[in-house]
Formats: structure tokens, C-alpha cells, sequence
């Protein structure tokens, strides 16, 4: 009996495209935050080499999700020496620079019908930008209060609590999500990932599980802290499910996904 939903030869080879893109693009986004700290410290005179950082075992596990990779930096002898806005601006520019700016290039990159015509280059920036976007979600509003990691150590560079910090960086975390789900999903969908209803599908769930569940689950261990615990329990059970059924809802609305609206439309 057939149905009205089917996962074509096409469909299955979009699917090993896509996942093969997704670990490349995590791979991507997570060296450039650590090369953005590494970079930064190397400018101010607190490492040797910009590529200096810790690369981590040579293991499956670490060459596919990056898990052993560290910026390499020694925060130590900077505050010791009462540099606390370097160790600041080093810890910021891993999230702010490795990643937002990363989403805010790939944003802009993906507004231009040159790129949307070459469908396999489109799709990698399209994971690299959530790639980006996601990491900073990941530590805004995720991992601001807590008694380490990048924000913590924000904090204490600018000698202000992290509940202080917490609003300055969510702020723009929180436009930076508006801008993906509102502006730049929808544009995907219509255009280069405009395929199959089953395609549509697949890029919607893993966007928003990407965002809000691998990016969102860094406190359920409680090894950040109770507020942290508990945004990683409201991004998973909460917002996750409920940024699926909008997202579906709005492809429903709007008929997004169509092939027939073709790979050309600008937005």
C-alpha cells in the first residue's frame, strides 16, 4: 500500500550527503572556536603559534565529534599577572568570534544566488552557520552561570558576576536564533534543500535537534552547575519539541520544501 510519504534513492543519498556534512561542519566550527582563543592569546603574547592548541588523542571518537580538542590556553599566569581583560577578550572570542561571526559570514554567504545555485557547497555553509549558531547557544544563555568554562572566565576577566553577564551575551545569542529559525531555515527550505518532503523533513528535525538537544544537553550532568542543569532541561524537553512542531506547522502554512518553487528564488 502506498502512502503519500516515500524515501526515494535520491532521498538516500541526500541523507549520506547531509551526514557527511554535519561531521565536517562540527569539525569546522569547533576548530575555528578553539583557533579564535588560541589566535587571540597568540596576538597578546600568551602563546607561541596560533594553531598551538590541544588536539587531543588520535582516536575515532575524537576525529569525529573533536571530543579531546582544547584551545591550549593557560589562563593562569594571565590573571596572575593582572591581565583579566585579555583573559576576558581570549575567552570571548571563542563563542563570540570562532562562532558568531562564523554564523554572521555564512548568513550572508547564503543570501546570494550564486551560492544557493551550487547545492552541495550551500548545504555545507548552511550546517556550518547552525554549527556556529548552536555553539553559541551552548554557552548563551546555556553555560554564562557557572563557576567555569569560556563565560565564567569572561566574568572574572571583567571582574562582574555571571548573572550580570548573563543578559549582555544572551542578548545577541537570542537574535542569532531568531535569525536562523526565522530567516535562514525558511530560505534553506525553499531553496537549495527544496527537494522532497522527506528531505525537508530530515534538515528540519536534525536543525532543531542540533540547536537545542547536542548544543542544549551540557548541564544534565550538573557539572556546570544547577542554572545550567536546568536551561539544558528546558532547551530539550522544552524548546526542542516545541521548535519541531513550529517548524512543521510553518512548512504545512507555507508550503516550504516545494521543488517547484525552485532553486533560483531569492530571498
Amino acid at each position: 500500500m502506498k502512502t503519500g510519504f516515500q524515501i526515494t534513492r535520491g532521498d538516500r543519498r541526500f541523507f549520506l550527503l547531509t551526514i557527511g556534512l554535519i561531521f565536517l561542519a562540527h569539525a569546522t566550527a569547533y576548530l575555528t572556536h578553539e583557533y579564535a582563543h588560541a589566535t587571540t592569546a597568540w596576538l597578546l603574547g600568551w602563546m607561541r603559534s596560533p594553531i598551538g592548541i590541544d588536539y587531543g588523542r588520535a582516536s575515532l571518537a575524537n576525529l569525529l565529534f573533536q571530543q579531546d580538542v582544547g584551545d591550549g590556553v593557560d589562563y593562569a599566569p594571565i590573571f596572575a599577572s593582572g591581565h583579566g581583560l585579555q583573559a576576558a577578550l581570549i575567552a570571548f572570542d571563542g563563542p563570540g568570534i570562532g562562532n558568531g561571526l562564523i554564523y554572521v559570514l555564512c548568513f550572508a554567504m547564503l543570501g546570494r544566488a550564486s551560492i544557493q545555485t551550487r547545492p552541495t557547497l550551500a548545504m555545507f555553509l548552511f550546517w556550518l552557520a547552525l554549527m556556529g549558531a548552536g555553539n553559541v547557544w551552548s554557552y548563551a544563555p546555556m553555560r554564562t552561570v557557572t563557576t567555569h568554562a569560556d563565560m565564567a572566565l569572561v566574568a572574572r576577566g571583567l571582574g562582574i558576576s555571571t548573572w550580570l553577564l548573563l543578559p549582555i551575551v544572551t542578548a545577541p545569542a537570542l537574535l542569532i536564533l531568531w535569525s536562523f529559525f526565522f530567516r535562514l531555515l525558511p530560505l534553506a527550505r525553499r531553496t537549495f534543500f527544496a527537494r522532497s518532503q522527506a528531505a525537508d523533513t530530515l534538515v528540519t528535525v536534525m536543525s532543531c535537534f542540533f540547536y537545542f538537544v547536542y548544543f542544549g544537553d551540557n548541564g544534565l550532568d550538573f557539572a556546570y552547575g544547577e542554572v545550567c542543569a536546568l536551561l539544558s532541561i528546558g532547551s530539550q524537553f522544552v524548546v526542542f519539541p516545541l521548535a519541531i512542531m513550529a517548524c512543521l506547522a510553518w512548512s504545512r502554512a507555507d508550503d516550504y520544501g516545494r521543488p517547484q518553487d525552485g532553486p533560483h528564488q531569492n530571498q
